[in-house]
């Protein structure tokens, strides 16, 4: 282990800071020695300042040594009969940091010590002529140097902690709702494609011995919904990648949805250049989950893919030629797509494009066929 990780060192930054502290102290002490009639000695100002400062600068990397260092400097400093200043607020500041980075029961004890400290080292300097005042310093001082800006460390120390815990829950409920999206998802695919397994397979069984023909046909429909399956879960399993494809990914997707035998047209005006990752993510999932919902439902058809990247928004249509009535609704009478009841694929996917301020539209076409239509902010942004 190295010397640096057995010892760490204040940052830079905390030491410039310190230095300019403790050129702050030194001329605000010299401007305040000129209406007090204690000795202002130079050397003891400017020694007492810079140890005060450069134990300030050690605040983050050991906050209790900091306080102690300041503390113990700051009382012999005003043992020593030298001018009052400016120099209590570094005690101040220290205990600032130790309350907010160390926990209540630690921070309180060395803050109690501390106050008791600055107490005696000023009751060396206050005559007993007047106890009530004498009494009323002593634990005024310690109070305006030590407890208040303790109590405030504290405050932001409870505060940060929860932000913390509020960040951290919100983090783990969106955890929580995209494994239960992931989950629908997955059950729905998986659901489908077993439940036509077992169907043909029963019907297979069923007519095996009398109709072997009709029963190669029903292993042929077995394998093809198991390869439909397949490819539907690795689309929405593949969400789950650290990296998740983007609108620059289309054109490998469509290229995998025709291998698998459904033609597409897929046509793009503009660039995706400048859109951001999240939506990004999005365009790709919507013409995925589109296509997808093509190959499951829309039997032997062709489909359509229209993505225009314009300058405030960006508008992906997903349109096939095949069966429709796949989600029912009041249809509006104008040919207007209208946002529909559906798989759970589709209400995901709502809620993901409406989390970045878009829309999503569904519904079966006047023509024929079925049509997804989802509009985008670029950048994100409603």
């Amino acid at each position: 282990m190295h010397a640096a990780e057995r010892f760490p060192r204040p940052a830079a930054r905390d030491a410039v800071l310190a230095g300019l502290l403790a050129v702050a102290v030194v001329g605000g002490t010299v401007l305040a020695a000129g209406a007090q009639p204690a000795d202002d000695r130079f050397e003891v100002v400017v020694a007492a300042a810079v140890v005060a400062a450069a134990a300030w600068s050690w605040r983050q990397v050991a906050p209790i040594a900091s306080m102690v260092v300041v503390a113990a400097t700051v009382s012999g400093y005003v043992a020593l009969g030298a001018p009052y200043g400016p120099i209590q607020l570094i005690v101040a500041l220290s205990c600032f940091e130790l309350a907010r980075r160390c926990r209540a029961a630690v921070a309180t004890s060395w803050c109690v010590l501390a106050a008791v400290a600055l107490s005696a080292a000023l009751a060396t300097r206050l005559g007993g002529t007047h106890v009530v005042a004498t009494v009323a310093v002593l634990l005024a001082w310690p109070a305006v140097f030590v407890v208040i800006p303790a109590l405030v460390g504290a405050l932001v120390r409870t505060r940060a902690r929860a932000v913390a815990r509020q960040r951290a829950e919100l983090l783990a409920r969106g955890a929580d709702e995209e494994r239960l999206r992931v989950a629908r998802e997955v059950h729905d695919i998986a659901g489908h494609g077993f439940a036509v397994v077992a169907m043909q397979a029963g019907v297979a069984l069923t007519v095996f011995d009398e109709q072997p023909e009709q029963a190669r046909r029903c292993l042929q429909a077995i394998r093809d919904s198991g390869e439909a399956a397949l490819r539907d879960l690795h689309a929405t399993l593949g969400a789950l990648r650290t990296d998740p494809p983007g609108a620059g990914d289309i054109d490998v997707l469509v290229e995998r949805v025709r291998a698998a035998g459904l033609p597409v047209v897929l046509r793009i005006t503009g660039a995706p250049d400048d859109l951001d990752e999240t939506t990004s993510a999005v365009v790709h999932r919507v013409v995925q989950e589109a296509l997808t919902n093509v190959l499951r439902h829309a039997g032997h058809t062709t489909a359509t893919v229209e993505i225009t990247y314009g300058a405030e928004r960006a508008e992906i249509a997903v349109r096939d030629h095949g069966a429709g009535n796949r989600t029912r609704g009041d249809d509006p009478g104008d040919g207007s797509p209208t946002v529909q009841g559906g798989g759970l694929g589709l209400t995901g996917l709502q809620a993901r494009i409406e989390d970045i301020g878009g829309t999503l539209a569904t519904g079966n076409r006047a023509e024929g066929g079925f049509e997804v239509v989802a509009r985008l902010p670029r950048g994100g942004n409603p």
